[in-house]
């Protein structure tokens, strides 16, 4: 095993005080178990509760694992999702990037699906929910709800596939995976950066010839968002949709990104006069702390 990380785990975390500690430690000793040097990358996007802390208690009790890094990385404020795994996918070492959600509703060992597939030629592997494989883990008491849920979530894919990218069937899954060239190609040029990222880091990945791989994965289903954000967040998906659509027929895409945005994704927000970009936490052996910027 080498030092040089082939595989980055990256955690996008915002307000997950409750439950982050607990995500940290598995995706620290799922790594622990990979034949492979490996990276736990964290981005805290701007958090106003304890996750700061518990990110930095991590790093400070993990510093000496041989083999693995533990990399944490601040957004200046809150930003959404899609800057944070976007940020990721520059500071990221590993040969292959993997991300998921913070709270852990996709299990780990999905992450290993991911990669096997990246290793077979896909330049992005997706957990695909509709995969004739995938497998639900659910609480009777969520059964009603899972079945509304599942019918706003099939006509959405219906209308994504409809405007955006055909034959996807799953766009929102909360893991994913990419080959680090692949990252870098599509970290400058997503441009939205909350709930419909998804939908444009696909758009961008097919228009730019990646190949995509759909996987199984094991979905837990944890809690039931509220039904006011599910249908106002819709609407704005919706509204992203045409924005992306219109970006495709324009050759956006095509565009290089510029170095100043570019710089604001590694540096985690806009740069103000003399301010310090935020700072990178760095442990382990695989090699020197990097800077942000």
């Amino acid at each position: 095993m080498t030092d040089r990380p082939s595989l980055t785990l990256v955690i996008p975390v915002y307000q997950g005080g409750s439950f982050l500690a607990d995500s940290l430690q598995q995706a620290w000793d799922w790594l622990a178990n990979q034949p492979r040097a490996t990276e736990l990358l964290v981005v805290d996007d701007g958090s106003r509760d304890a996750s700061a802390g518990i990110v930095a208690d991590f790093a400070a009790h993990h510093a000496s694992t041989p083999g693995r890094v533990f990399t944490a990385l601040r957004n200046a404020e809150n930003r959404g999702k899609g800057f944070s795994v976007c940020r990721a996918f520059l500071h990221a070492g590993g040969d292959f990037v993997v991300f998921t959600d913070a709270d852990l509703t996709y299990p780990l060992d999905n992450a290993g699906v991911l990669l096997r597939a990246l290793e077979s030629g896909a330049d992005v592997a997706y957990g695909s929910r509709m995969h004739a494989g995938s497998r639900y883990i659910v609480a009777p008491s969520f059964f009603g709800k899972l079945f509304s849920r599942h019918l706003l979530g099939r006509t959405f894919n219906l209308l994504v596939r409809m405007l955006v990218v055909p034959g996807v069937h799953d766009t929102q899954a909360g893991v994913k995976g990419f080959r680090k060239a692949a990252a870098e190609l599509l970290a400058g040029r997503i441009r939205l950066s909350r709930f419909s990222f998804d939908v444009e880091l696909f758009a961008v990945a097919r228009w730019l010839g990646l190949r995509l791989a759909d996987c199984p994965v094991m979905f837990v289903y944890r809690k039931e968002p509220s039904t006011v954000h599910f249908m106002r967040d819709s609407l704005a998906m919706l509204r992203d949709m045409f924005k992306v659509r219109w970006r495709t027929l324009r050759g956006v895409y095509d565009q290089q990104p510029s170095a100043s945005v570019l710089q604001e994704l590694r540096d985690g927000g806009p740069r103000r006069g003399a301010v310090t970009a935020p700072t990178v936490t760095k442990a382990g052996t695989a090699g020197p702390a990097r800077r942000s910027g």
